[in-house]
């Protein structure tokens, strides 16, 4: 296969376009026009990278967007609409699913984006729409009834952008940028008994949600810090807001990223939390033996993190749902099998006292926040900064629960703790064995 980025994906076979780079694939876009693309889109099925590739593309490219050859399109759609209904016999398409209320929305937003019919998305991407019920008429009247003078059209002002932060709140709750809001954020923390005289961490607080709600619920102060500046200020901002920028404080971290400094005074933390975060960290052993530096004796070390199912990457391959995860990540993502967990805390010395699987309560908490953000979007109409940034927060949530629904990627609550440096080697030996249980 030419690795040239002049290759006109119309005219390539299906295996060479399945096994075609993704750097290449992107490449060979710009040679094509927006009308070529939903072209290429309705005939060609594309693998779960290039499908992620192409909407990347298509949300930094505007121009490649379709505009007025929507219309045709749909013309198109409507006027093969017979024969659709023909092949209604026919068996249903294998790999085809229903969506939920959050996946709805988002093939009405990419639908909307690139000026195509929601069901030709859905119809791209495999997702079977579900059929609006039908409702019963109404009866007529015996009399015709005058028409009521039509109302003046409404003069409608357009809604000013939502930022990145106000997005993720629409989605997760006013402060929280993760799913589950204060309860689940309190059921994470619940194996460590927070006292208002100890010193604890986070290191993933994000908009500080749910550590402002385990801080308040135990009388604590936790400090906060995020990697991401953006989401670091407006924590702070939204703490000092609630009156708690003194017990629930959150800074970025510094240019350099994490270092020992951050974790001062070093071995004098009583807990150090972090949610969804360490599958992105590439090396998590240094990692985990900075955190044992900076715990006390019998401190916790507590995370809810992505793991892969023993056996993925070795035994098995990784499915697509997984491979489209990584790139919606942005490649950023390094995920540990359980296994690989329990060797590296027990390297550490780390005593191990809960490895739990939460994927079955996980799902529905980021169903639920698209079914939030659906209900209040359903009648508004976004300008296109709003869109960009709820497709590019969308498509990592979107591949997160794809991924996780099969089974080879799960989402695990990590409880350890910090054995005494004097009787880890002695008194402790290996760590209890923990089974995978669902909380």
């Amino acid at each position: 296969m030419s690795t040239s980025p002049l290759v006109n994906l119309a005219t390539v076979g299906s295996d060479e376009l399945q096994a075609m780079p993704v750097a290449v694939f992107t490449a060979a876009l710009e040679q094509m026009s927006a009308e070529g693309i939903v072209r290429f889109r309705r005939m060609r099925k594309l693998s779960a990278p290039h499908r992620s590739a192409l909407e990347k593309y298509l949300a930094e490219n505007p121009s490649k967007r379709p505009g007025g050859e929507a219309e045709a399109g749909n013309s198109s759609a409507r006027s093969g609409k017979g024969a659709a209904d023909s092949g209604k016999t026919k068996k249903k398409k294998a790999g085809s699913r229903e969506p939920g209320l959050w996946t709805e929305m988002l093939l009405r937003v990419i639908a909307w984006w690139e000026g195509m019919e929601t069901d030709d998305v859905a119809r791209a991407k495999g997702v079977k729409r579900r059929k609006p019920k039908k409702t019963a008429p109404q009866p007529k009247a015996s009399k015709p009834v005058p028409a009521p003078a039509p109302a003046p059209p409404a003069i409608e002002e357009p809604l000013p952008p939502l930022g990145r932060v106000e997005l993720i709140q629409k989605l997760w709750g006013d402060g929280f940028s993760l799913p589950g809001g204060a309860s689940f954020a309190l059921r994470v923390a619940a194996p460590v008994s927070l006292m208002p005289t100890g010193r604890y961490l986070d290191l993933a607080p994000g908009l500080g949600g749910g550590m402002r709600a385990v801080a308040k619920a135990c009388s604590a102060t936790i400090y906060g810090i995020e990697a991401d500046q953006e989401l670091a200020a407006a924590a702070q901002s939204i703490s000092e807001q609630a009156g708690m920028g003194a017990t629930a404080p959150v800074r970025a971290v510094g240019p350099e990223g994490l270092g020992s400094d951050d974790f001062e005074p070093a071995g004098g933390h009583a807990a150090i939390f972090m949610r969804e975060a360490m599958f992105a960290v590439e090396d998590k052993e240094g990692m985990l033996a900075l955190l044992r530096s900076a715990l006390s004796d019998g401190g916790s070390l507590v995370l809810t993190d992505f793991v892969l199912a023993d056996g993925v990457g070795t035994a098995v391959g990784e499915d697509e749902a997984v491979a489209a995860w990584r790139i919606a990540e942005e490649h950023t993502a390094h995920p540990w099998t359980e296994a690989e967990y329990r060797a590296a805390l027990a390297a550490q010395d780390y005593k191990l006292e809960r490895l739990t699987d939460l994927t079955s309560a996980y799902l529905p908490l980021i169903q639920s926040g698209w079914r939030q953000l659906h209900d209040c979007l359903q009648n508004a109409k976004l300008p296109p900064e709003t869109v960009t940034t709820l497709m590019r927060e969308g498509n990592v949530w979107l591949a997160r629960s794809r991924a996780l629904e099969p089974g080879q990627l799960r989402l695990v609550h990590i409880h350890a703790v910090r054995a005494p440096s004097s009787t880890n080697q002695t008194d402790e030996g290996e760590p209890d064995e923990v089974q995978w249980t669902d909380e």
